[in-house]
């Protein structure tokens, strides 16, 4: 396929994006309450015409295959099968510019022993390239020629010896924050640096992944600074990377995706969205400050509610790739927040959110046809899928209080099964269920009967 096709392809693809996610988007935000006398979702079965309006998610499943996870330990089996039980296809972590370019030449060894531990559990890793070296560029960006050749030739380095694994790259991270920039944050730096590095990758690789360091939250303002450096002559990066935490619910990152998707469908090649760290610490942020500490359970849970709507979201919206940060806590302590952002608590005991995330993609592994409704007033989503023999369906209501009532009475009697948040059974006796935004979405399986 030549180029200007894939570009064009390219390009209405991200357009039916863009207004898909704006549609989203515009009943997801709706700020009329639903009434007290509301009657129920009603869920058709596998044969039934329905009322609601469904929306088809043609990339759902594409989303949910590029679902990864942050890791800061490289070395733990232990850490890695985690990942793996949970349902993730990736790990993200650093590949260290002065880890893997030393005084006695290029070492990927460290790296090498974890991409074959990777491969053994059918995972692969993407690696963030950065930082400074104490040879080129001590203690802060690689800017000046030398040190950006210098850093190009890293970059190099790392697609050449990583051409055939499973391996992608960022290049830098949260570049537009002076703590990781290592100085004040310029558009302008971080694109030479871009220009070169991808250049490096693409000349080494032509195969390789490469997307842009995540900036912090979805920072429009330095995304537009840096813009579209596609050009005949310098290739563009594959994706444009993000990092959506929020101290409200996930549901809002929708619309963060959707103005993204707008700018960037004007691009000479227009690159996926990756959202390549979020996360919903325990403490210290908003959604949080009413309970005691990272450790309450009414945070953990809320936590575990908030980690699987995020990824539902991130899948509805059908970006590139998502990440979630991350799979350990860094610490014991409930109230320093680093310590409190995993999935797994400092002893690899499986947190609530653990057991969630689990839950979420074992329950939707081998399904396909997803299909999306969200009511605009009452707030609540169906996502409806299909897999052999069954219709799957995975409900829950957003805004503090809100509930719904779900009608199961046209799901056969035999072979329908509910289970909630941690795929725990739920008792459907009365073909009826009123959820609440703090229960989290629950699951309900039908089969189809043929």
């Amino acid at each position: 396929m030549s180029t200007a096709v894939h570009s064009a392809r390219a390009r209405r693809w991200a357009r039916w994006f863009a207004s898909a996610l704006l549609w989203v988007v515009v009943i997801s935000t709706a700020s009329n309450s639903a009434g007290s006398d509301e009657p129920a979702v009603v869920l058709p079965n596998a044969t039934q015409m329905t009322a609601l309006p469904f929306v088809a998610l043609p990339r759902f499943f594409d989303t949910r295959a590029n679902s990864g996870v942050a890791i800061h330990e490289i070395d733990d089996p232990a850490l890695l099968d985690a990942v793996r039980d949970a349902g993730f296809s990736f790990v993200r972590t650093d590949l260290f510019w002065d880890s893997v370019e030393t005084p006695r030449g290029w070492d990927f060894s460290r790296y090498d022993a974890l991409v074959a531990n990777l491969r053994a559990r059918r995972l692969g890793a993407l690696f963030i390239l950065g930082y400074g070296h104490p040879r080129y560029a001590p203690k802060q960006p690689p800017t000046s020629p030398a040190q950006i050749d210098a850093f190009a030739e890293y970059a190099t380095q790392a697609a050449r010896h990583y051409r055939d694994q499973p391996v992608r790259f960022e290049v830098w991270n949260e570049q537009d924050h002076k703590d990781y920039w290592l100085a004040s944050p310029s558009p302008a730096a971080y694109r030479n640096l871009l220009e070169a590095t991808v250049r490096a990758v693409k000349a080494a690789n032509p195969d390789a992944v490469v997307a842009t360091g995540g900036v912090q939250q979805v920072d429009m303002t330095f995304i537009r600074a840096v813009g579209d450096i596609g050009s005949a002559s310098q290739p563009a990066p594959d994706a444009v990377s993000v990092h959506p935490y929020r101290q409200n619910a996930p549901e809002t990152a929708l619309g963060d995706y959707a103005a993204l998707a707008r700018d960037l469908a004007t691009y000479r090649t227009v690159p996926a969205i990756w959202a390549t760290e979020w996360s919903y610490p325990t403490y210290a942020y908003k959604y949080v400050s009413h309970t005691r500490d990272g450790h309450d359970p009414v945070a953990r849970e809320r936590q575990a509610r908030y980690a699987v709507r995020r990824l539902l979201v991130d899948w509805i919206a059908q970006i590139g790739l998502t990440a979630y940060y991350d799979m350990r806590n860094d610490g014991r302590d409930p109230k320093n927040m680093e310590h409190n952002f995993g999935l797994l608590d400092a002893d690899n005991t499986p947190l609530p959110a653990y057991v969630a995330v689990r839950h979420l993609f074992s329950f939707t592994a081998n399904a396909r046809a997803a299909r999306l409704f969200l009511d605009p007033v009452r707030r609540f989503v169906v996502l409806q899928l299909r897999a052999e023999g069954v219709v799957k369906y995975v409900v829950w209501c957003y805004g503090n209080d809100n509930a719904v009532d779900v009608d199961l009475s046209q799901l056969p009697v035999a072979g329908t099964f509910a289970s909630d948040l941690y795929g725990a059974s739920l008792d459907i006796t009365g073909r009826r269920l009123t959820l609440r935004e703090e229960q989290g979405p629950v699951f309900i399986v039908s089969a189809t009967g043929r």
